[in-house]
Parts: C-alpha cells; structure tokens; sequence
C-alpha cells in the first residue's frame, strides 16, 4: 500500500503541475518536458501550501487532504476539457538521445530506491521530520523544539529549523498504510530525471540544438548520481550510501538543484515570451526549493537580486519581473513565518555572515579547531597553532571540484566557456541574469564555506563543497546551451501567445 501511495502521490503532482502550467499555445513543449515540468511545479506546490498551512497551524492529517482533491480535481479538469487541448510540440532531441536520457533517468530512479535510510542527512534531517509529521501531525512538535539548550541552539534535531519539504512528500506517502523506509523515497527518486527536461523546456525557444545540448549536459553531469561515477559507476550502492559519495535517496541537494534548475528554466522562457504565468510558474517552483533545504533561500536570493541588476542595462522588461519577484516572495513567507518559531542551530549564517567574521576568514583566519567525532577518527585533529587558512582550505576545494571531471564532467569547463559569451551579448536579457545567478551561487557557498563554525576538512571529508554546488548544474546548462546555440534551427516553432 506505502508503494501505492507513492505512485499516487506522483500522479498527483503531475496533475496539479499540469494544471498550473500556461496552455501549450502560451508555453508549447514536448510530452517528456510537460510531465518533467509538471512533476516539478506539483510537488513544490505541495510542499509550498502545506509548510503555509503548518504556518497557520493547520495539522498534517487535515493537510494530506489537499493535494488528494488538488489533484483529484487537476485530472478531472483534464480529462474534460483533453478534445481542446492544444497539441504538444515535438521533442528537441533525436531517438537516440531520447532514448538514452530515458535510460538514464530509469535507472536513476531504480538506484535511488534501492538505498536505504541511513546516511546522516537523510535520517537526521529528513526522516526524522517524516516520522514527526506523520506521527504528530506538527513542526512545531517538542519532538522539534524541545530540549533548546541555554546557549539558545535545538539538540532535540540536529537541525530543528531545516525546510519540510521533504518531510512532508515522505509523511503524505506513509499516511495510509505507514512508515515505509523504502517507499516514502518514491517522490525523491525523480529529480536527475525531471532536471533534463526541465532544462529543455528552457531553451526550446532558443533553438532545439540549444535545448538537446542543455539536456545533454544536464544528464551527462556524474554528480546527479554520485562523485566519481564515471570510475565507481552504481558500485557505491554496495555501500548502501554509507561512503558518502552517493547523492541520489533521501536528502534534500537534488530536491533544490532540480527545483532551482526549473525555476531559472522557467524564467528565461517567461522572459522570452513575456508571459506572466510562465513567471508565476518559475516563481512556484523557486519557493519549492526554499522549502526543501536552508540554502534553497540564499539561491532564491541571489536569482532575486541578479533579475533585478540585469535590469540596470537596456533592454530592460518589467511585465514578467515584477510579477516573478512579488509572487517569490508571497510564496517563501510563510515559511520564513514558521522557520521564525524553531530553534535555531550554530550554522545559522544569518548571524555567521557578518562583516567582523567575513574580515577575519578574508584577512587570512585560520582553519577552526576540530569539534565533531571526526576528531576521535584515523584523521589527525587540526594544530589550531599551527593550522592553514581557512581561505586557503576553501580556495583549494573549490579549484579541486572546478577540475574533477569524474564527479562534475565537463559541467565547469562549460560554464568557464560560456560566461565570457554573455559579455559579448549583453543585450540579451537572460543571459545576463543568467551569468550572474552561476557566478553569484558560486560565491554564495563559498563565503558560506568561509564562516561557517565548522572545521572545514571535516566538512569536506562528507562531501559539503559538492553537495552545495550541484544546486548550480540547471543554470549553468541553460548559460552554456543558449550561449553557444542561439541560432533557432529549422522546425522550431515560434512562441505565441493567447
């Protein structure tokens, strides 16, 4: 039945997606980008309402409710009015790619079912919350708050003020039939493989070689599955994700690389059409990634403030930006709302980016002491006296991922190839925002990486730098496909709008 509920839960998604999306004429795409897409802007939808309705106080067992007539509804709706639906546009992508990004995604989401819950973040920072929801009914559980300790941190959970999005996907699976470690991960298997499409329907206006390529790139990248897949391939499953490698399951990086990576997608087709809608519909799907992980809200602030600094160069268009901005932050308040009333943890970075702490780790601060049980591990603790810089720690992280084409491919050589091109073609609205919502989440996690209260090589010992980064694999496939293959190519339609 657990099984049941999740494969009921996707096709509900799928369906409220549906619905939320412009019509075809507006917003023309294939069937693999619609139900990509769709799947994407339903989940977000779900997670975005019931984190909304635990705002107002509204319990989990009243909650489940809505997406099952949400989407009982979106279907119907659907089925009525299918003899006037517009007919889907063709694929961007030959036979062959097609088929290879099916069997891509086929066994993303196989693998991603045959792990179990037990890595860290999975159990601690998702689970937990699942369980929580699922028995309690409430965030606001002492299971969550409770146990704050005087130096005014939680210790009930490792992460008391960590977004539901996740939680709330397992919680809905286990309502009818229970707990079930392996089926609550049914709706967390299809994000590497709804993030290709999503990235096609970007770039279809630009031209259909710009939109196979940007799926291309976008499937192609190892990290969507694990570090070092080309050399380890799925052989990490026999560690059953104990090696820390592996990025499909029950965590939340995915979640918000896929749901940014459609938010941006979603973005530039608004932009190329005007549609207010489409913007709405990006402005959905980046709320979704703000309920799926703390750094879903940094990401939603860096696409914010690039869209509106693209603005300072003509040409400028404010018919989809105002729209876009004023629904984002509508949709992320009422978790910013609940977020208010957990207890907070010692990597708030509110507090941790301030400009005396940004000086000292800038200006040459060394490496912190070592506090977590890693210290009693074969790695030697840290000689604070004699310890590096921590600048230099995270500058060396980073240029190790920037070059490690077993985790990353080409996937930062291309976005090094392709922002030199949105200098040439400034005009070009998207573009612009584009560039600096890639340079800005790369310097987003990395002033995170500087002050953050934790010692660095421990962090980079679970793999922190790469699990940050791959929230940025969606615009940098839309940077480099639509930079590099502007031209449209025969067969392409023209967007209309209605």
């Amino acid at each position: 039945m657990s099984f049941l509920s999740g494969i009921l839960l996707i096709a509900l998604a799928i369906g409220i997606g549906r619905a939320i999306l412009p019509s075809r004429a507006r917003l023309q795409r294939s069937l693999w980008e619609e139900l990509g897409v769709a799947y994407l802007l339903g989940t977000a939808a779900i997670a975005v309402v019931v984190t909304a309705g635990f705002a107002i106080g509204l319990s989990m067992n009243l909650l489940w409710w809505l997406p099952l007539l949400g989407g009982i509804g979106a279907w119907a709706m659907w089925w009525k009015g299918r003899q006037n639906q517009e007919a889907l546009a063709e694929v961007t992508w030959s036979q062959g790619v097609g088929w290879l990004l099916l069997a891509v995604a086929a066994a993303s989401f196989a693998a991603a079912l045959a792990l179990p819950l037990n890595e860290f973040d999975p159990i601690y920072h998702f689970a937990y919350r699942g369980k929580v929801l699922h028995f309690e009914g409430s965030p606001l559980s002492e299971a969550i708050t409770g146990m704050v300790h005087p130096d005014g941190y939680g210790r009930m959970v490792t992460h008391p003020n960590y977004p539901f999005g996740i939680p709330i996907l397992e919680a809905w699976v286990a309502h009818l039939d229970g707990w079930s470690e392996r089926w609550v991960q049914l709706p967390l298997a299809l994000w590497s493989a709804c993030l290709p499409m999503a990235i096609s329907l970007g770039l279809r206006n630009t031209s259909f070689q710009a939109a196979s390529m940007g799926a291309i790139i976008t499937a192609a990248t190892p990290m969507l599955y694990s570090a070092n897949f080309p050399v380890d391939g799925f052989g990490n499953l026999s560690m059953a994700g104990l090696g820390g490698e592996t990025m499909i399951g029950g965590g939340a990086d995915l979640a918000v690389m896929a749901m940014f990576g459609a938010a941006c997608a979603l973005l530039v087709r608004a932009y190329q059409s005007q549609d207010r809608r489409t913007a709405v519909c990006a402005s959905l799907a980046l709320a979704g990634g703000v309920v799926m992980k703390n750094e879903g809200l940094g990401l939603a602030g860096v696409l914010i403030l690039a869209v509106l600094l693209a603005q300072l160069f003509p040409p400028r268009r404010t018919k989809v930006l105002l729209p876009f901005v004023i629904i984002s932050v509508v949709l992320i308040l009422p978790w910013i709302g609940l977020r208010a009333q957990l207890p907070a943890i010692d990597e708030n970075y509110s507090e941790q980016m301030s400009v005396e702490n940004l000086m000292h780790f800038l200006g040459g601060g060394r490496e912190l002491v070592e506090k977590s049980p890693l210290a009693f591990n074969s790695r030697e603790p840290i000689d604070f006296e004699n310890a590096p810089s921590r600048i230099g720690l995270v500058s060396e992280a980073f240029g190790s991922e920037f070059v490690d084409w077993r985790s990353w491919g080409v996937l930062w050589l291309l976005a090094l190839l392709g922002l030199p091109l949105t200098l040439k073609r400034l005009r070009q609205v998207e573009l612009r925002w584009l560039g600096m919502v890639v340079v800005g989440g790369v310097l987003l996690y990395f002033l995170i990486l500087l002050v953050t209260p934790w010692n660095f090589p421990s962090l980079r010992d679970k793999g922190i730098p790469e699990r940050l980064l791959v929230h940025l694999v969606g615009p940098i496939a839309l940077l480099f496909a639509a930079a590099n293959f502007p031209k449209a190519v025969s067969g392409l339609e023209k967007e209309t709008q209605s």
